[in-house]
């Protein structure tokens, strides 16, 4: 089989047990390290409700990371595959946005990766969720309250990258609330890091999408003071 994530691959930290047997057991053995520990606890939490949520990446800066990453929502590979939302799964997503802090120098330590809503929306085994189909704007809203204690947690959190247009109306969605702690977070929109989207050329600025996305996280990257 192809692996998709080549960059993680390459630097020996792929997520696949098909590819990297043990990887995905040892990534998630290690769920309790200081930086992580808050963060997978409130993953646990979650988890009650009868949710899928991928751990808290232990290889990522955790709670003091400066940069928070936003999709919308898990992707199937992390969700049901490494469970652990990471840059290293096995996934050409997962690839590009790894190339993209790559060359905008943000490198793992300074950085988390999550999604407004921490569970896939259209996870088949979900029990509440005839067809795997929810509403967006209704599982938004209820994820609210655990995007904020996510943020509670970052206390050295100085910028959050909203990846594509989902994530960026999730997002709205969320911190829609007057004392939403998001409200207060510096944020940067960019093209979300899907081949559709990373291969395309953007029709107001008539650049590649992935020449955006890197620019918009070199962006972020120089305007942290740590």
């Amino acid at each position: 089989m192809t692996i998709r994530n080549r960059h993680a691959h390459a630097h020996g930290t792929l997520l696949s047990e098909e590819h990297a047997p043990g990887s995905v057991a040892a990534r998630r053995a290690r769920r309790d390290e200081p930086h992580v520990a808050s963060l997978n606890a409130l993953v646990d939490q979650i988890a009650a409700d009868g949710e899928h949520v991928p751990l808290v990446d232990p290889d990522s800066g955790g709670t003091d990371a400066r940069v928070l990453l936003l999709g919308r929502d898990p992707r199937c590979s992390a969700a049901r595959g490494a469970r652990v939302a990471s840059p290293d799964t096995d996934d050409l997503a997962a690839h590009n946005l790894s190339v993209a802090c790559e060359a905008a120098d943000l490198g793992r330590a300074r950085r988390l990766h999550w999604n407004v809503v921490p569970w896939w929306l259209e996870d088949p085994g979900a029990d509440e969720a005839p067809n795997g189909r929810r509403s967006v704007a209704d599982e938004t809203r209820r994820a609210a309250p655990h995007l904020a204690t996510l943020l509670d947690h970052l206390t050295g959190l100085e910028h959050v990258v909203l990846l594509g247009r989902a994530a960026e109306e999730a997002w709205t969605r969320a911190t829609a609330a007057e004392h939403h702690p998001g409200r207060d977070v510096a944020t940067t929109a960019c093209p979300h890091p899907s081949p559709l989207a990373w291969n395309t050329t953007d029709r107001a600025t008539g650049r590649p999408n992935r020449e955006l996305t890197v620019a918009a996280l070199s962006a972020v990257r120089g305007s942290l003071t740590g």
